[in-house]
């Protein structure tokens, strides 16, 4: 027999193709595998699931969206960070863009980049396997879908790559 497991709530924007934004609420697990603690918006949105379920606070239903097409998740204003972005998420670098969307939609913000070793320009980590990835807007933290993306405007020459000293 299954167990019901109690989920926390993440109050969230949600920005889906072909519609407006609505504000919606997140279910995430109370504790995950990959690090001590609660999943996080970032992990939820990059997991292997099809389809992604939020509640309408109006009337308390289920939306399951479809997560590939969801251009961005808003996290809320005062959400803690540790329902965002895991802990063990290492930012390397930061860099602004304006990334643009299918849809025509414009963000603005700065990129926050986990670069493994040797990598250090943004087209290195968005050609990276998970499809989401964290944006800083004025509004607060973007978790943003890669395949929503047409283009990505980066303003800073990306630096040369760090070398060994002696070489």
């Amino acid at each position: 027999m299954s167990t019901y497991v109690q989920k926390r709530m993440a109050g969230v924007r949600v920005a889906v193709v072909g519609r407006s934004p609505v504000d919606l609420v997140l279910m995430l697990a109370p504790q995950t595998m990959l690090h001590s603690g609660p999943e996080t918006i970032l992990e939820r949105l990059n997991s292997a699931d099809r389809v992604i379920p939020f509640r309408r606070p109006e009337d308390d239903a289920t939306l399951l969206i479809s997560r590939a097409d969801i251009e961005w998740v808003l996290a809320g204003r005062g959400l803690s960070t540790e329902l965002v972005c895991p802990p063990t998420y290492l930012v390397t670098r930061e860099e602004r863009v304006v990334a643009s969307f299918r849809s025509g939609a414009q963000l603005s913000g700065l990129i926050r980049m986990e670069l493994p070793p040797d990598f250090n320009r943004a087209s290195d980590f968005l050609n990276l396997a998970d499809d989401w990835f964290p944006l800083v807007v004025d509004d607060g933290i973007v978790l943003v879908n890669k395949l929503q993306l047409i283009e990505t405007r980066l303003f800073e020459t990306s630096p040369l790559p760090i070398t060994p000293t002696g070489d």
